[in-house]
């Protein structure tokens, strides 16, 4: 089976914000702050961002694939 390099990439652009929104060990805790957010809540916020540029990413290289 051949996997053209396009569906891999197009599978991490998906995956890895899914994978680091799920590893709740890894920003369950309140330190380092930042503006005086604990981290939990800024890191929650960036990957919020992130992970609707992975998705604009993704819908790009999808339309130009087709």
């Amino acid at each position: 089976m051949h996997i053209k390099k396009i569906h891999v990439i197009l599978a991490l652009l998906i995956l890895i914000p899914s994978f680091v929104n799920l590893g709740v060990p890894i920003y369950n805790r309140d330190s380092p702050e930042l503006l005086g957010m604990p981290f939990f809540y800024w890191f929650q916020t960036f990957w919020l961002f992130a992970s609707a540029g992975f998705y604009i990413v993704f819908a790009r290289l999808k339309g130009n694939h087709e």
